[in-house]
């Protein structure tokens, strides 16, 4: 709980320093560097309340490819670059057949895809973009909550894309991306598995959406 609270209290720190007429905030930089692994101990944590039977190496990989994707946060001023990462991260750690990032574009006010990474040779259909409220990940972006889908197939209440029943996608999550309190775009993910999503590996993408938001708006800030 101790590096929990730390952990939340440097991400205060950062972005109440943000704004500092120092070039570089060393909090910034601390954030970055000392998040993953602070974090590594709130899912160890995480996991020991949920049950959930976690091994020494998974932690050990959570956290390392955590830590990776936050040196390329820090060293990396391309932001497409550190897209691919997010995606590559997610991939390696979640194991979601397909990760989508959204980004919302500021000029037409559509929710755009901006990277996707796992399923290759998607139909034209799954690489569109959504206005604001618009569908699942419009609606994701709007009020900013996360959501979990167990089976899409069977999904009565919420729109789903037809493109993903006709690929046999079974199980959706969206987390959206923040940036100066302000939500930006969205990461969603899609299994082939039912059920496939929980707290306990959502909180992994929720993790990388927080280093991403971040680093989107120091990027930004620059300019």
């Amino acid at each position: 709980m101790l590096f929990a609270l730390l952990g939340l209290a440097t991400s205060l720190l950062a972005f109440l320093r943000y704004d500092s007429a120092a070039a570089v905030d060393p909090v910034l930089v601390f954030l970055l560097i000392a998040y993953p692994f602070l974090i590594g101990t709130t899912i160890h944590f995480y996991l020991q309340d949920k049950n959930i039977k976690a091994t020494l190496q998974d932690e050990y990989f959570t956290k390392w490819f955590l830590q990776s994707f936050a040196k390329t946060c820090l060293s990396e001023s391309d932001l497409q670059v550190i897209r691919e990462e997010l995606a590559g991260t997610i991939l390696r750690l979640v194991k979601p057949a397909l990760v989508s990032v959204y980004e919302l574009n500021s000029h037409t006010q559509i929710l755009d895809i901006v990277h996707q990474a796992g399923i290759k040779n998607l139909p034209d259909t799954a690489t569109k973009g959504y206005a604001f409220g618009e569908g699942i990940p419009g609606w994701v972006m709007e009020n900013r909550n996360t959501v979990i889908l167990p089976d899409i197939s069977q999904e009565q209440y919420l729109q789903v894309d037809n493109w993903a029943k006709a690929m046999d996608l079974r199980s959706y999550a969206a987390v959206p991306v923040l940036a100066r309190g302000q939500t930006i775009g969205i990461i969603a993910l899609y299994s082939l598995v039912p059920n496939y999503f929980q707290d306990s590996n959502v909180l992994i993408v929720q993790i990388a959406a927080q280093l991403y938001g971040l680093t989107h708006a120091s990027l930004l800030g620059q300019e």
